[in-house]
């Protein structure tokens, strides 16, 4: 079976606007996404960003904050998205008391991840 690969020439002109078309035609929903992070355990904050909001400069792409999450359903879930599409994702996973510590602390990178664009699926801690 014959398969066609297609590149895209990223010096094209317009080469930024069709990439950002592709990632807003993702295939995976932002209901989709939240349906299946509700699963894990007790969410508390979970936050898209990079590869989820066209940010290539962004520390991660997926951030989890909860307690009792399950590692194989977690694993089974990062899989899913990243088949869905079509890339590895960068993500972190903290417990609750990590987060509120590292928060305390001001944890360069959590605030990089919160004062940058983000897209916040869950949110019980109200930032």
């Amino acid at each position: 079976m014959k398969k066609q690969i297609f590149f895209a020439n990223k010096d094209f002109l317009f080469f930024p606007e069709l990439r950002l078309l592709f990632l807003k035609a993702a295939p995976v929903s932002r209901q989709k996404i939240l349906q299946r992070v509700k699963t894990l355990g007790n969410i508390k904050l979970a936050v898209l960003s990079g590869i989820f909001i066209n940010n290539e400069n962004a520390r991660v792409d997926l951030l989890l904050i909860g307690d009792n999450i399950k590692k194989t359903k977690l694993l089974r879930t990062i899989s899913w998205l990243e088949s869905e599409i079509g890339k590895e994702l960068n993500y972190v996973v903290l417990t609750s008391e990590e987060f509120r510590y590292r928060m305390d602390m001001y944890d360069r990178f959590l605030r990089d991840i919160l004062e940058f664009p983000h897209e916040k699926l869950i949110n019980k801690f109200r930032i």
